[in-house]
């Protein structure tokens, strides 16, 4: 007999009809961020470039904090300030030559950066031994990438973050909240020094339902207290305990209350990392992640988050752990894979302007649509969570392993409340029924796109006189379909 905590068996085979308004227009939230490395450069030569991909995505920034040289805390030849000794005044310092080939990359994209100022982790993760010497080496490196300083980019950048998961246990900050508070505040003052119109935030933190934690309120009444600019709070998201993209909505409504009720009601929300995985020892089939990633993509739309970055959006290879992080996307070569692809279509669906859909649930099934030029896309996501997920918790509480070297360090964190909804209802084919098309009366030609890499060919089809279309497809569980209307 089954075990009576069993999910109930889906019927063989559904059809769900997703309904489409092709003029009921609104905007789609800029979320289109990414993390990782852009591609090769003269130092680094072993990374594959990913800027194929992310113009295909449509990325619009790019979070630096996987970049090779940070700014270390203490000597380090490959850090932004390898020499704690040396002149902060002389441009010979510094190491900017590899980390102005990144940004360049991201430019010539038409994406922005967001340029984050952490240490060396995992190598180093001690406070600055000198605050008053950090703050003019942080505000040398802004006026180099925003003002042009020895030889800056010609493009600024416009965005500056602080910290990487000060609250990560004891591996990305080995000092004291106090310790990360001081730095914080000469973080903002350099800025300032150089542009106040520069945008800064942090501290991108990583246990984000901790209650009453250093790093979340302790963080929060320090900036306050002293007066200090926060335009955006960073924190990041994995669903390793969960596997539910609807995590995103209910972390982000827990941090917006969070940030009204301490006074920062014009500080945006910005979701540094997020994806389906993180901790080493997870695993998923690549369709599965990929249906997640657009599933997630798609309900991040009805967020209250404001900036939202897809970690990581390379080939995973690690220059600073030294491992192949199963968070990339395609292989090692970065030859394209499901994850990859499912990021591509995300990316060109949500272009235009967005049109209403109807029909998804709160499963993992879901729709988006937008109109850009004479196109009209459609994206439908069928992600299943598996079935660990589903079985009922003992508590809200994840638990896990990271291994460092011969450690394992043991943490754990606060998780949404399951939801009974997650369960999916294994639906094998949807219809797309279009109304108010822009072509009453003539023909179109529709093609359809999967993250498999299957192209449909095209075909022309006439559009009813009173702008209605229906269309059919095959969309079993853990699949991402990309559908393309052309006047």
């Amino acid at each position: 007999m089954p075990h009576p905590d069993a999910p109930a068996a889906p019927p063989a085979s559904r059809t769900r009809t997703f309904v489409v308004d092709a003029a009921d227009e609104s905007a789609f939230r800029s979320l289109n961020g990414v993390g990782g490395v852009p591609g090769p450069v003269d130092d680094h030569p072993e990374f594959p470039d990913m800027t194929p991909l992310w113009r295909e995505a449509g990325v619009t920034v790019v979070r630096s904090f996987d970049w090779v040289s940070r700014l270390d805390t203490r000597n380090d030849p490959s850090s932004l300030f390898p020499d704690w000794s040396a002149d902060v005044d002389d441009p010979a310092s510094y190491n900017f030559a590899a980390t102005d080939q990144w940004v360049e990359s991201v430019h010539a994209l038409g994406a922005e950066v967001m340029f984050t100022v952490a240490s060396s982790i995992p190598r180093n993760k001690l406070p600055a031994a000198d605050v008053e010497v950090y703050g003019r080496v942080v505000e040398r490196i802004v006026r180099h990438y925003s003002h042009g300083w020895a030889g800056g980019p010609a493009k600024p950048v416009r965005i500056y973050e602080f910290g990487d998961q000060p609250d990560f246990g004891p591996l990305h900050f080995a000092g004291e909240p106090r310790e990360f508070y001081a730095m914080y505040r000469a973080f903002c003052e350099a800025v300032q020094r150089v542009d106040p119109s520069l945008t800064v935030g942090g501290p991108s933190l990583a246990f984000s339902l901790e209650a009453d934690a250093p790093y979340r309120e302790g963080f929060l009444s320090f900036v306050r207290e002293n007066a200090l600019p926060l335009d955006f709070f960073s924190f990041l998201w994995f669903t390793d305990g969960t596997r539910d993209p609807l995590d995103y909505r209910y972390v982000a409504r827990e941090l917006r209350t969070l940030l009204d009720d301490h006074g920062f009601t014009d500080t945006d929300l910005t979701l540094s990392y997020w994806n389906y995985l993180a901790v080493p020892s997870s695993s998923a089939p690549a369709e599965e992640k990929g249906a997640f990633m657009a599933a997630t993509a798609i309900a991040l739309q009805d967020t209250v988050i404001d900036h939202a970055f897809f970690f990581r959006a390379d080939s995973g290879r690690d220059p600073h752990y030294g491992f192949v992080d199963p968070g990339g996307v395609g292989d090692v070569d970065g030859r394209p894979d499901e994850r990859s692809r499912a990021l591509a279509l995300a990316g060109r669906a949500m272009r235009g302007r967005r049109l209403a859909v109807t029909g998804g649930d709160e499963s993992g099934l879901v729709g988006i649509a937008g109109r850009d030029g004479d196109r009209v896309r459609v994206l439908v996501a069928n992600y299943a969570a598996p079935d660990s997920a589903l079985a009922p918790r003992d508590e809200d509480r994840f638990t896990f392993r990271i291994p460092i070297g011969e450690q394992r360090i043991e943490l754990s964190l606060t998780l949404p409340p399951q939801r009974a909804d997650l369960a999916s209802a294994r639906v094998e084919s949807i219809v797309l029924d279009l109304h108010r098309l822009p072509w009453a009366g003539r023909t179109v030609t529709v093609s359809a796109a999967s993250m498999t890499g299957a192209v449909d060919t095209s075909r022309d089809i006439e559009v009813s006189a009173d702008g209605s279309l229906q269309l059919e497809f095959a969309l079993p569980p853990q699949s991402v379909l990309l559908v393309e209307l052309t006047g």
